[in-house]
């Protein structure tokens, strides 16, 4: 993956202690996920004290092709992300985690955060991603569905070698057909 600019980031010299509002936009097309379109909103809160605490809602717009239908369609995803930036002294005892960052206060003036965004954006995509939750596959008519037209060739396999065997002289055999 090649490494996207800083789209996402604040200023936080100067920042007093307590909570300040965060609201950010920046075109899907500028994070490298060609699936969303349209604006990456980013709102919540920073909270300035001995650390930084972001607590975010991101929403992302994009079109996905379903994968038991193959239908086209837009969905809307609004993961919800937080992030902790530490200052060194505080990291040594912070266990290893993806949303624990360390900074130091006294050389950093911004925090980026747009890999972050980019990634939970891109968790947020379920593992199978149907237009429906209802989507019963590609209507072959009749009445009948095909869920996967990958599994539907290892049913005509099945009904092949099924075939074979009926047809082998030998018990149990498979002919070479």
């Amino acid at each position: 993956m090649k490494k996207i600019p800083a789209h996402f980031k604040l200023k936080i010299r100067g920042l007093g202690i307590g909570s300040h509002p965060v609201e950010l936009s920046v075109p899907a097309d500028q994070l490298d996920i060609p699936m969303f379109h349209d604006n990456v909103i980013v709102h919540g809160e920073i909270i300035v004290s001995d650390r930084l605490e972001l607590h975010l809602q991101i929403e992302g717009n994009g079109t996905f092709i379903c994968d038991r239908c193959a239908v086209e369609f837009d969905k809307t995803f609004s993961p919800h992300l937080d992030l902790f930036y530490v200052p060194p002294q505080l990291a040594k005892d912070i266990e290893d985690d993806d949303n624990i960052h360390t900074f130091d206060p006294q050389l950093m003036n911004e925090i980026d955060f747009t890999s972050d965004i980019r990634d939970a954006l891109l968790l947020a995509i379920p593992m199978k991603n149907l237009h429906d939750q209802d989507c019963e596959g590609v209507d072959l008519g009749a009445g009948q569905k095909m869920i996967d037209e990958r599994l539907s060739s290892l049913g005509n396999l099945y009904e092949r070698l099924r075939e074979e065997e009926m047809n082998s002289d030998a018990p149990g055999s498979v002919s070479q057909g």
